[in-house]
């Protein structure tokens, strides 16, 4: 009889082999996106208990795109593994959720658990030689080990140079009489010094991730114009984080009681992702406005 069903068969019993095999389908995706599910919130609750806010943030952006990019998928599409892609795949799932408990504090090997989980997604989803598919979530899960080389590469003291004249700029505009000396931007009570992570190099490097993200979910109809805002992308973050050392320098030089925690909140805790998050919020945005103008121009065309 099964020789029959696979040859031909009755047309009822090819419209029950259909249905079963396309329930198998639909268990082997619901399967394979719980497991996408359940390893981005292994990573979310990873990096914040280990690596800190602000790599939580940008755990949630990474795998938000992912998850975007994934459920665009034709709604006829389920996993196709071959046999060494799955278990290639699942000795990567177990080696990530190993390897991610001997993690304690900021590791470079933090960096690279994403793109191994994505690699081993792909692998369960389709054979070897279909894994170019994949390219564009492997990118966006590739982008934390990117941006943690892009920070070494950048030259900080350069980047604090250009967000003190910027600062100065900002206070100025505020009728504030800020001087600027090197990287040190002084008011007549107080002064705040610009180095290190206050540089703004964290919301520079997430705000590329974040127009990588949309570049590759939500690419515009020519690539140069991904490419703007690909740049500025990076400039929204010095922006925004002059503004956040602007406050910093006008509560330095207030006299207002409680100014320490002011200044503590701004300078290291949910403050300056306050910021970061403004950035983000400017850039889709804008991004957002220059999407909708391309489609009205596109419908106003003869």
């Amino acid at each position: 009889m099964l020789g029959t069903l696979r040859r031909g068969g009755s047309p009822h019993q090819r419209r029950r082999q259909r249905r079963r095999l396309g329930r198998l389908g639909l268990s082997r995706r619901s399967l394979w996106i719980g497991l996408a599910c359940l390893l981005a919130l292994h990573a979310l609750v990873f990096s914040f208990l280990t690596q800190g806010n602000a790599e939580a943030v940008n755990a949630l952006l990474v795998w938000g795109g992912v998850l975007v990019i994934v459920a665009d998928q034709a709604p006829g599409w389920r996993p196709r593994p071959g046999p060494l892609g799955l278990a290639a795949g699942t000795a990567l799932v177990a080696a990530v959720l190993w390897r991610s408990q001997q993690i304690t504090n900021h590791d470079v090997a933090a960096t690279l658990l994403p793109l191994l989980a994505g690699l081993a997604l792909a692998l369960l989803a389709a054979p070897l030689r279909r894994l170019a598919a994949f390219g564009p979530v492997l990118l966006i899960l590739a982008l934390p080990a990117l941006m943690r080389v892009l920070e070494e590469l950048t030259p900080i003291e350069k980047l604090s140079l250009l967000t003190a004249r910027i600062t100065q700029l900002l206070l100025l505009l505020c009728n504030q009489p800020a001087v600027v000396s090197g990287n040190v931007v002084r008011l007549p009570e107080g002064a705040v010094q610009i180095g290190g992570p206050c540089s703004g190099i964290g919301m520079v490097t997430q705000l590329i991730m974040v127009a990588v993200i949309f570049a590759l979910a939500f690419p515009m109809r020519r690539r140069w114009q991904n490419v703007v805002m690909l740049l500025v992308a990076p400039l929204l973050a010095v922006i925004a984080n002059a503004f956040r050392i602007a406050i910093l320098a006008a509560i330095t030089a207030s006299r207002f009681a409680g100014k320490d925690w002011w200044f503590e909140f701004f300078h290291k805790y949910e403050g300056s992702l306050l910021f970061s998050g403004i950035g983000v919020l400017l850039f889709i945005w804008l991004y957002d406005l220059w999407m909708a103008w391309q489609l009205n121009r596109l419908g106003q065309a003869p």
